[in-house]
């Protein structure tokens, strides 16, 4: 549905709430695009596939950053950091028993 019309109107007076911060975050034309691809659709953003990309990450750089840092930086405790990471290397030990 072609929704253009919406930036001809000062659409800024009938949002609130979280529209408005939508809006305001990443501007009219992709709220516009988002709109008509779901609208009367509830949208929820999990958090388990962002705390799954945290811990991949962590994986992928523990040893290689400073601990503090990663924690710091994905917004998670050190001792998150420290299970994560230790379970990497008890993997990477365990495989290594299998390589000898």
């Amino acid at each position: 549905m072609k929704m253009d019309w919406i930036k001809d109107i000062d659409y800024n007076k009938f949002l609130d709430g979280d529209l408005k911060l939508l809006v305001n975050t990443i501007g009219i034309d992709k709220f516009i695009e988002l709109y008509s691809h779901f609208a009367k659709t509830a949208i929820y953003f999990s958090e388990k596939p962002l705390m799954e990309m945290k811990q991949e990450y962590i994986r992928k750089y523990f040893g290689f950053k400073n601990e503090k840092e990663l924690a710091r930086m994905l917004g998670v405790s050190e001792r998150l950091v420290y299970k994560i990471g230790s379970q990497k290397v008890t993997i990477n030990n365990q495989q290594d028993l299998f390589n000898d």
